[in-house]
Order: structure tokens, then sequence, then C-alpha cells
């Protein structure tokens, strides 16, 4: 779920009120300490390094099953094609490992267009 508020934003506008608030110490914000705000800052930033961090390990996973599903669909018209080849392109074995048996293949309607009157 998308957040309203940009991270790169709200950190600049707090670093400015830290920045105040270090140079006015007497200044008060309840029970909010200049040091509450400051630990409150590195967590957010840790949160943010830890998803940055969680967002490239789910990348390379990402391109890590996906070269794992190329290289299984390769293996499958490898198979295929061996089937094929060895058993031929009507064969049971052919349809059974997930081919078409030619002769459940549609043949193709002409391409000549009919007479018109």
């Amino acid at each position: 779920m998308a957040s309203k508020y940009n991270f790169n934003s709200v950190i600049a506008e707090i670093e400015k009120i830290v920045r105040v608030w270090t140079e006015n110490p007497d200044f008060s914000l309840g029970e909010i300490t200049l040091q509450i705000l400051q630990d409150k800052i590195a967590a957010i930033r840790q949160k943010r390094d830890q998803i940055e961090d969680l967002r490239s390990q789910l990348t390379a996973r990402s391109n890590e099953l996906n070269d794992g599903l190329a290289e299984l669909a390769s293996i499958k018209t490898r198979a295929l094609s061996g089937y094929r080849a060895t058993y031929g392109p009507n064969s049971s074995q052919y349809e059974q490992g997930g081919g078409t048996r030619s002769s459940e293949r549609k043949r193709s309607s002409s391409k000549k267009g009919k007479p018109t009157s």
C-alpha cells in the first residue's frame, strides 16, 4: 500500500526541525524530546534500509526464478523434439509429453478470397 508521505520529503523537513531544535535547546514539545526525535529518525532510516535490502533480495530471487523457468521451458522443448524425433509427430508419447499430434492439428483454411457477386 502506498504511503501518502514521501520518505525523502519527510526526512528533509524533520531534519530542519532538528536543526532549529538543536540551536534552541530550551524548546519543548511535550513528551517528545530532541533525543527521542533523533531516535525515531534513526529507526525510520533503518526500516527504509531494511526495505531496500529486501527489495534487492526479492529482485535477485525473481531473476533466479525467471532463469530457472526459462531453463525448464528449454528442456521441455528439447524433450518434445526428442519425442517427436524418436516416436513420431503422431505418437502417443509426443501427445503425453504435451505436444499436439499431427492428426489432431487443425488444418489451415485457404487464404484465397471467394469471388463476390
